[in-house]
């Protein structure tokens, strides 16, 4: 950065910056960032930077800004720690750093957007300063951009293209953090055959198959019959990355009881490096658990390598394995479109979300419209229900838990993993009241770690967060209990659920919205961050349901959290997806096995509430905004789950609710 701020000093600078709107978005680079690139515009100055300028005053204009923003000491911040994992710099941060240091220095910053984007990719503050020092004493004429991260969940870049069919949902408001009503959106089914092509193009082309036992071994003959060679292999196949040109996983057919996912991952990953011409995955997901959370990893599949035919297909199980290898290869033979479809019978399925709305009682209740407690009653709440929520102290879950204080006052448990202090917080702490503020703090308290300091930090905030929502809830007329509890633990979380049935004698409603995000694109990933995303929230939801069977009774209603990038997919977020979409499979039939009602909602991105916790942070509703990506308001989305309680089909276990379109 420092050299680069050199040669605009000293170099030919052509000025064309503009502030008075939105840039457009840069098409994807070749090798994408390690976050999802979306794209945002850097402020910039419109004068020249004043001559004589050295590089140390640029260096501390970087050091100075960058310790503002963030609140470490200049001294802390080297060169080669990781501006993400120890410095919590993402690349929205990175933007407003580098249009601050802009501003400061008086310097008009302009570049070429894909090389910029090569910039956003460095890791270390060295990568940057090496990638900078080579672009001296060179002619820039393009505005500079940086790529900004996926978020839960973030909004797919203009570089990938929008669904087929697009829900009709209200133009965003263009407001920073200004929130709306949600649509509701469901899955419908329609016969789609899609596009041919010419089986001549299988001429001379290589498969890997995987798995299938006899399927795949019909669908290698029926290969070889079009002049192709199908090799058959292994789950873990190495060879998954020798230039095959396509490449076909079909273990979901023969080993119903084994999950393909997170062990099918590596081979994945391996295969798409290698460029194929397709990657299809097949499995019986209405049937058992083995292609859990794959439709929503091919859907971001699909938008991470839009050349690609990438494709899930849900096939029937008891069809005979030569009419599934002819489905499959039909499959290959049509043309790139939807990433998910069903074969059954002659008929090819695929699924588009369609606005449906609930009906008279949703839009204006049974009782006094909009406080929820009709739609409380209708559930079956009242004062001496329970109510678990899991990962419900922090984020988007505590609306939905004073919801329900308000409308029905009745007991809450909170459980999360966040553990909270045995005591009033230090005086000297708690007077820092913003992450900057608290980072300062523990700096000067001798933590010399960025990344230790980024840690206590996160656990101070979040135990902030944990409290103010038990203290809420308390003055809204709940009975309210918190309860520091790792759901991965299965024999902890049943142990709890076992304790709150036996306290009260009953147990009426559950949500489950537990989950982490390690965000990266595909190329990127490391298979045991991916594992790590995956396990957290399906392990945790098969321990709660296991928890929930060995009850004496079932619970009124459960809800799942999920997210809409299970339903579209969404660069960067490849695990977040799978796992997302694996706990509407893991619902759906939950709800066949007990009749309970059961749902899962896969929620757009919600804007911050006053006073409270949100889906995404200031800077990425800023960023949303730009990009007119309009953002749930809190109280409307209780409200929206309230109501889908309440007077939905409890035959549609899986809804989108979102406040623009994807």
């Amino acid at each position: 950065m420092v050299t680069w701020l050199d040669q605009k000093m000293s170099g030919t600078v052509h000025v064309s910056a503009s502030t008075t709107g939105p840039l457009a978005l840069a098409p994807a680079p070749t090798v994408a960032p390690a976050a999802a690139p979306a794209v945002a515009a850097v402020p910039a100055a419109v004068a020249a930077a004043p001559a004589g300028a050295s590089l140390a005053e640029f260096q501390q204009a970087i050091l100075t800004v960058i310790s503002e923003r963030t609140g470490y000491p200049v001294d802390l911040i080297e060169l080669d720690l990781d501006l993400e994992a120890d410095l919590s710099i993402d690349s929205i941060k990175r933007a407003e750093v580098a249009g601050e240091v802009a501003q400061r220095l008086s310097l008009s910053v302009e570049g070429d957007e894909s090389e910029l984007e090569d910039l956003v990719k460095a890791r270390t503050v060295r990568a940057m300063v090496t990638w900078l020092d080579q672009k001296m004493n060179t002619t820039v004429t393009a505005t500079v951009t940086v790529a900004a991260p996926a978020a839960v969940p973030a909004a797919p870049p203009a570089s990938v293209a929008a669904p087929a069919v697009a829900p009709a949902v209200s133009p965003a408001p263009t407001e920073v953090g200004v929130g709306i009503a949600p649509k509701r959106l469901v899955a419908r089914e329609s016969v789609q055959p899609g596009q041919r092509v010419d089986p001549g193009t299988l001429a001379g082309m290589r498969f890997l198959i995987t798995g299938g036992g006899p399927v795949g071994a019909y669908l290698a003959e029926l290969l070889g019959a079009h002049g192709a060679g199908g090799q058959l292999g292994v789950l873990d196949s190495e060879q998954a990355d020798q230039g095959f040109d396509g490449v076909l996983v079909l273990d979901g057919l023969t080993n119903l009881d084994e999950p393909l996912l997170p062990a099918v991952f590596p081979l994945l990953q391996r295969a798409l490096a290698a460029g194929p011409r397709w990657l299809l995955a097949a499995g019986a997901q209405d049937v058992a658990g083995a292609a859990d959370g794959m439709p929503g990893l091919f859907r971001t599949i699909a938008r991470e390598y839009p050349g690609l035919t990438a494709r899930f297909v849900a096939v029937d199980p008891a069809a005979t394995p030569e009419v599934l290898a002819r489905q499959l290869l039909d499959e290959l033979l049509t043309a790139a479109d939807a990433p998910v479809v069903a074969r059954r019978g002659d008929g090819r399925y695929v699924a588009d979300l369609v606005p449906v709305e609930l009906g008279a009682l949703a839009a204006g209740g049974a009782g006094p419209a909009g406080d929820g407690v009709s739609e409380a009653a209708a559930i079956g709440l009242e004062r001496d229900s329970v109510v678990v929520l899991i990962g419900g102290a922090r984020g988007i879950t505590p609306w939905f838990a004073r919801a329900l204080a308000s409308a029905s006052g009745c007991r809450i448990e909170l459980v999360g993993r966040t553990p909270l202090p045995s005591g009033p917080e230090d005086p000297e702490l708690a007077a820092a009241t913003d992450r900057a503020a608290l980072v300062g703090v523990l700096a000067r308290r001798g933590l010399s770690s960025p990344a230790e300091i980024s840690r206590t930090a996160q656990a101070v905030l979040a135990a902030r967060e944990v409290t103010a929502t038990i203290a809420e809830l308390t003055e809204l007329g709940g009975e309210v209990r918190y309860h520091a509890l790792d759901v991965r633990d299965a024999a902890a979380t049943r142990a709890l659920l076992a304790a709150i049935h036996a306290e009260y004698g009953r147990l009426d409603g559950v949500v489950y919205a537990a989950g982490i995000i390690e965000d990266k694109l595909i190329a990127e990933k490391d298979p045991a961050s991916f594992t790590r995303v995956f396990d957290t929230k399906v392990d945790g939801a098969r321990g709660l349901l296991a928890g929930l069977d060995a009850l004496p009774g079932a619970p009124r209603f459960l809800v799942f959290f999920g997210s809409i990038a299970a339903a579209y997919g969404n660069r960067g977020q490849a695990d977040y997806a799978a796992a997302n979409d694996a706990l509407d499979a893991i619902g759906t039939r939950y709800a066949a096995r007990t009749g309970v009602r059961t749902v899962t909602v896969h929620w757009g991105p919600w804007a911050p509430g006053a006073g409270h916790g949100g889906m995404v942070t200031a800077e990425l509703s800023r960023e949303y905004a730009r990009r007119g990506i309009g953002l749930i308001d809190p109280e409307e989305g209780a409200l929206a789950l309230l109501r889908e309680l309440a007077w939905a089909d409890a035959s549609v276990t899986s809804v989108v609710y979102t406040a623009s379109g994807w």
